[in-house]
């Protein structure tokens, strides 16, 4: 407890960096701590439901939490962060509408600055790809999505139709899998507007480089997930993945060509740009290099957490990026600061996976929670009732769960919200 103040800066405001500021709020409130977080954006997103918002499944604004209100007592800065000098103990960030860079000082820093979709240098691939990171990603998917319907619905053959209502899925982990389930329910649920339109004129193609999908998850699980997607009409390529994107479709390296008017890439992360300039240890991909107690190598006051991090486990293998270890990762590294400002040494951080979900449309999903698999629609339920308790506000935890009843009761809407304009139909694989 001393007089002077104690700057504690956090670089970004995902579920690492903002649970981070959120728990040093509640462990510092006896000493003079400046809590400090810096994000481009001034809210979250709540992973978990990222592509539900998207899809129309629950409304897209209640997968969003405002870190404003999110933290109680520190500051939030809204800008890009451009740099950090380790020797002067400083972050230079871009404020929001401004042109010229700004200093701010810490004692203590945290870079939680997450990651993006790793996206190779594949032909054709950022032209005619999309990805999704955002909620403008999936709003605009879902936009599109139906526009696609409109122009299906009059088309002159079979042929083109089915083209336009082709979605191809590169990765078939987590979100690749979710998405597949979600996209082909949500396509087959708006035939019944179409007139010209039959189920089976939708198709979702994903595509997998490995032998399963869902490799993270138990091989009985896997196989149960597989013959939900391919009962929903997904096709499903193992042991191949996309060589070239174009216009009109992709080329696979199995040398096959498929028509397909959308191609969704969601095989991999990569680390957030900024890291590479910042002159710190990283590993051969681009992540920073921790130690066990969460402090990048060489530095006894900088921290690094999340998706952009290289945290490792008591069995020194990383804890893999999951937004439930990135949470668990900023609650800890918020103990290990407070420690150190009371002068004591931090300690490792030894984390526990409490299981992997994977949804697969219609109020279906696959889960291992601790020991226990669960399949169908229990394992759907266990999974919304948990992160409904984690998503923050009772505001939105209501909100959410009425989204849920009235989806038992009434269709989605399937309506275009014009998040993003639609390109013209002449050039429509180009997403705008």
């Amino acid at each position: 407890m001393t007089d002077k103040v104690r700057p504690i800066v956090i670089l970004g405001g995902g579920f690492a960096g903002a649970y981070c500021a959120r728990s040093l709020e509640k462990k510092l409130g006896r000493f003079n701590a400046d809590i400090c977080l810096i994000d481009r954006n001034n809210y979250f997103i709540f992973y978990p439901f990222l592509i539900e918002a998207g899809t129309g499944s629950i409304e897209p604004r209640h997968a969003v939490i405002p870190i404003r209100s999110f933290l109680k007592t520190a500051n939030f800065l809204r800008g890009e962060v451009t740099g950090i000098d380790t020797n002067r103990q400083s972050v230079s960030y871009r404020g929001a509408g401004s042109d010229r860079d700004q200093i701010i000082e810490y004692e203590q820093l945290a870079i939680a600055l997450g990651s993006i979709t790793r996206m190779p240098a594949i032909p054709g691939l950022h032209e005619w790809g999309s990805q999704i990171k955002t909620l403008t990603d999936a709003i605009a998917l879902r936009d599109r999505t139906i526009h696609l319907l409109e122009l299906a619905d009059v088309a002159s053959s079979l042929e083109e139709r089915r083209a336009l209502l082709h979605v191809v899925i590169v990765g078939a982990n987590f979100t690749g899998v979710e998405l597949a389930g979600e996209l082909q329910y949500l396509l087959r649920q708006a035939t019944r507007l179409y007139k010209h339109i039959s189920p089976n004129d939708c198709r979702v193609t994903l595509i997998e480089i490995t032998e399963r999908i869902l490799p993270a998850l138990d091989p009985d699980l896997a196989d149960y997930a597989r013959q939900r997607l391919e009962g929903l009409g997904v096709d499903i390529m193992l042991k191949n993945s996309v060589k070239a994107v174009f216009p009109d479709g992709v080329e696979t390296d199995a040398g096959g060509r498929m028509f397909s008017h959308t191609v969704i890439w969601a095989a991999g992360v990569a680390p957030n740009p900024l890291i590479s300039k910042l002159h710190l240890p990283v590993n051969p991909l681009g992540y920073i290099l921790c130690e066990r107690d969460l402090r990048v190598r060489g530095f006894e006051n900088i921290w690094a957490i999340g998706d952009c991090a290289v945290n490792l486990g008591p069995d020194g293998k990383p804890y893999p990026a999951m937004a439930q270890h990135a949470l668990q990762e900023g609650k800890a590294l918020a103990r290990n600061i407070a420690d150190v400002l009371q002068g004591l040494p931090p300690r490792p951080c030894d984390i526990r996976t409490r299981g992997a979900i994977a949804t697969l449309g219609g109020r279906k999903a696959v889960a291992k929670i601790f020991s226990i698999k669960l399949r169908g629609f229990p394992a759907w339920f266990i999974r919304q009732m948990y992160y409904l308790l984690r998503i923050p506000g009772w505001s939105r935890k209501v909100r959410i769960a009425l989204d849920w009843t009235l989806n038992l009761v009434f269709s989605r809407d399937i309506v275009q919200l014009g998040i993003r304009s639609v390109p013209p139909d002449s050039s429509i694989r180009k997403i705008a």
